[in-house]
C-alpha cells in the first residue's frame, strides 16, 4: 500500500523538536472472538481491521511502529494527523460494523505526544507507556488522549472533546487528566 512508512524512515516521523505522537490501539476481547468463530474466521476479521488502520496510517503519513496481534503502536510527527487517523479509525470501524453485523469488533484507542527515545525503528520511554496505559482505559468504540495531547490539539478547532477525568495509570506515579474525542 503507498503511503506506509518503511521502517528506515521512522525518524522522518517525529517533529524536528524531538517530539513524536503516539497512537495504541486494540480490539476489545479478541480471543472470545477466535473462541466463537474459530481461528480461521477470526483471523480473517483480525485481518479487515489490520487493512483499516493501515489504510488510515497512511492517509495521515504515520509510522506503524509494531504490531502485536490485534494491538498497534503508531507514530506521527503531528498531533494533529495522529488524531484525525484515530477517528477515521474509529469511522471506518463503525462502517464495518454495519456492514458485517454478525461480526462485531470493536476497537480501542489511546495517543499521548511527548519525547520518545527512539530506537533502531521502535520508541521507548514514558511517552509510550503512557499511550498505552491510555488506550488500555479505553472503552470499544472510544478514543482517550492524554492532556498534553488535548493542549496541543484543542486550539485547532477541529475536534470535539469531553473531559474523562483524572485516573491513576498503572506504574506511573499521581493521577492524568484524560479527554475522550467525540468522533
Amino acid at each position: 500500500m503507498a503511503g506506509i512508512a518503511e521502517p528506515r524512515e521512522f525518524r522522518a516521523h517525529v517533529a524536528p523538536n524531538g517530539i513524536v505522537s503516539i497512537l495504541f490501539s486494540d480490539v476489545v476481547d479478541s480471543s472470545p472472538i477466535f473462541e466463537r468463530l474459530g481461528d480461521l474466521r477470526a483471523q480473517q476479521i483480525i485481518d479487515a481491521h489490520n487493512a483499516i488502520i493501515r489504510w488510515q496510517v497512511a492517509l495521515q503519513q504515520g509510522f506503524e511502529v509494531k504490531t502485536m496481534g490485534d494491538r498497534f503502536m503508531i507514530a506521527f510527527s503531528s498531533a494533529w494527523r495522529a488524531l484525525q487517523c484515530a477517528i477515521g479509525i474509529q469511522r471506518a470501524m463503525a462502517e464495518y460494523r454495519d456492514q458485517h453485523r454478525d461480526e462485531p469488533i470493536e476497537v480501542r484507542i489511546g495517543l499521548h505526544i511527548g519525547e520518545a527515545v527512539g530506537e533502531s525503528d521502535d520508541f521507548f520511554g514514558k511517552a509510550v507507556i503512557l499511550a498505552a496505559r491510555i488506550a488500555g482505559l479505553a472503552q470499544g468504540g472510544e478514543i482517550l488522549i492524554s492532556s498534553t495531547m488535548y493542549d496541543v490539539t484543542a486550539s485547532a478547532g477541529s475536534f470535539r472533546f469531553a473531559e474523562a477525568g483524572e485516573v491513576p495509570l498503572k506504574g506511573l506515579s499521581g493521577t492524568h487528566r484524560l479527554y475522550r474525542v467525540n468522533w
